[in-house]
């Protein structure tokens, strides 16, 4: 039981923990109680169309409707600081032993525009500005951990180490949204992913109510614990613009595995079952929030009734405003108002 709970753990638990950031907080641990549902491939889109926001007046069967291109508007020196919250929690039963563990996290991470290419392609700096987390699990106590406080780290977040406020990599990044190339500047956990800032908007003109799809990259999942043996895992996005409202757009996307996968694999790519939205201003070229959510339950993944229940809440938004729940600083405000 433990060795399961701690692959999954890995798997599953610090991806969020080394790449979404924080904020100094001293705010007391959350604990997630009742959750409800509520580097990228070439896509087959040429990266080459003019940038144009708007074509009024358009028709589409016999009616007018305003037609739109998303792209990406870079420029050098352009900082992107994206404030992040993360609760997880992974409730397993194997053997009939139940053990659950949940985390929660306050963060930033800072995307830095170094150059920008006559192609417009822009070159990101990525780096973490700090985290801060908490993990409670069953039997144990709970563990938290403040970079910006304390000196030690904990063995539970020890992925963190040698990672904070320097660069980690840069990302070449096109005006589709495309990552031609990640280019790693330091080695950090081959089980940690960054969390995006941008999604691959298709190269025709779209009115709300659109749909595209994006073929997300093929995977090589491990198909047992020291065993060479894989499986390749392929899956799609699929994104509606849903919505448009003064030039800020809403978008909203489903994850969809391509590949028939046993119970096994399944817990392994829960990442994959992911859904959610995001907000996009049309004219400032960057998409400012966005929500992912994942919640999946997986039975018979080690034994026939062995049951997995993972539940992911992602939130970021980078406008910055101290009157947005994810962007202000309470403890920076509550300090301002001392003064």
């Amino acid at each position: 039981m433990k060795n399961t709970i701690t692959i999954l753990i890995r798997l599953n638990i610090f991806f969020a923990l080394l790449l979404c950031t924080c904020n100094n907080s001293n705010n007391k641990p959350v604990v997630i109680e009742n959750i409800q549902q509520n580097d990228n491939k070439k896509n087959t889109d040429s990266t080459t169309a003019d940038i144009t926001d708007v074509d009024k007046n358009h028709k589409i069967n016999g009616k007018n409707k305003e037609k739109y291109i998303f792209r990406y508007k870079f420029q050098i020196g352009d900082i992107f600081r994206w404030n992040v919250v993360h609760q997880l929690k992974i409730d397993t039963t194997i053997k009939g032993t139940n053990e659950i563990v949940e985390t929660y996290s306050k963060s930033v991470k800072v995307w830095k525009v170094l150059e920008v290419t006559n192609d417009n392609v822009a070159k990101f700096e990525y780096w973490i500005d700090g985290v801060d987390t908490r993990k409670v699990q069953t039997g144990q106590d709970l563990v938290e951990y403040n970079s910006k406080r304390d000196n030690e780290i904990p063995k539970e977040f020890r992925v963190l180490e040698g990672t904070i406020g320097i660069p980690l990599a840069h990302f070449m990044i096109d005006i589709q949204g495309e990552i031609r190339r990640k280019i790693p500047l330091k080695i950090y956990s081959d089980e940690s992913k960054e969390n995006r800032i941008v999604i691959h908007f298709p190269n025709k003109e779209l009115s709300v109510g659109d749909s595209w799809t994006v073929n997300l990259p093929v995977v090589d999942v491990q198909l047992h614990t020291n065993s060479n043996k894989t499986k390749k895992i392929s899956a799609k996005q699929n994104y509606v613009f849903e919505s448009l409202q003064t030039g800020i757009a809403k978008i909203k996307f489903d994850t969809q595995i391509l590949t028939p996968i046993e119970p096994t694999i399944q817990a392994k790519v829960l990442d994959y079952y992911a859904s959610g939205e995001l907000t996009f201003d049309i004219d400032a070229g960057r998409i400012i929030s966005q929500k992912i959510s994942v919640d999946k339950t997986v039975v018979g993944f080690v034994e026939p009734n062995d049951s997995l229940h993972y539940i992911s809440r992602l939130t970021e938004c980078s406008c910055g405003l101290r009157s947005c729940e994810i962007c202000s600083d309470k403890n920076n405000q509550s300090q301002d108002k001392k003064k």
